[in-house]
């Protein structure tokens, strides 16, 4: 399927509020300065199940090896199951002791599980200690935010939605953090609602167990926002 006209200018968008955010503790654009004058560079990606199995996840570490072979470490420290908590306790050991260049971290989806019983003011906490950890190791570490796709009840049953009443507050803990940091966000949410309302037979297929994108609906809605970030952010450290 391709991308309908108006999710593709909803990345646009997206991405340019993301690029015009403020007050940056560190250009995005640094860590493609620093590929652009030879310095290798580490990229992880962090988050739960829709991180450490997401095809979007794959087709960055693809992107960066075409476009700078054998000058990025690529590593994915998704935790299936895992939320915000278990960011903050596994951050020195899948994420610092690396000593990442670019992290992208996602954790809202699960955070929002009702099993955690997490208050939403605990997940924008963990949020900003993940944050504060990066920046206490590397000021110039670039941290790009992002909420990741709605969920269904679907019938193999797996209430991802229902199950989830506070996710669209688990999500603003980034959008809140992102404007008041000046960081990066990808909001995937937006275009992946606005599809399900729109498209609800091809949502369901994208995502046929209600929770994980299939690898061609993550190639489809999450990877071109990524990648439109990734492009972008490149063509400014020019």
């Amino acid at each position: 399927m391709k991308l309908p006209l108006r999710l593709v200018a909803m990345v646009c968008l997206l991405t340019a509020a993301a690029m015009n955010s403020h007050a940056a503790s560190a250009s995005p654009a640094t860590v493609f300065k620093n590929l652009n004058t030879g310095k290798n560079q580490t990229v992880i990606v962090y988050g739960t199940s829709l991180t450490h199995g997401g095809a979007w996840a794959n087709a960055t570490k693809q992107w960066f090896d075409q476009e700078y072979p054998g000058k990025v470490k690529f590593i994915n420290s998704g935790g299936p199951g895992q939320n915000s908590d278990w960011g903050v306790e596994k951050l020195k050991a899948k994420v610092l002791d690396h000593h990442p260049d670019l992290v992208f971290v996602e954790f809202a989806y699960n955070d929002a599980h009702d099993k955690f019983q997490m208050p939403v003011e605990r997940g924008a906490a963990n949020l900003m200690k993940i944050v504060e950890g990066i920046r206490a190791q590397n000021p110039n570490a670039v941290i790009v935010l992002q909420t990741m796709n709605i969920g269904w009840d679907a019938p193999n049953g797996n209430r991802s939605l229902s199950v989830r009443p506070n996710l669209d507050r688990c999500n603003d803990n980034y959008r809140k953090l992102a404007r008041e940091q000046g960081l990066p966000l990808l909001d995937h949410y937006v275009t992946w609602k606005k599809l399900k309302e729109s498209e609800p037979a091809t949502y369901q297929r994208y995502v046929p167990d209600g929770t994980h994108p299939s690898a061609k609906g993550s190639l489809a809605i999450t990877w071109p926002t990524v990648k439109t970030w990734l492009e972008s952010t490149r063509a400014a450290a020019k």
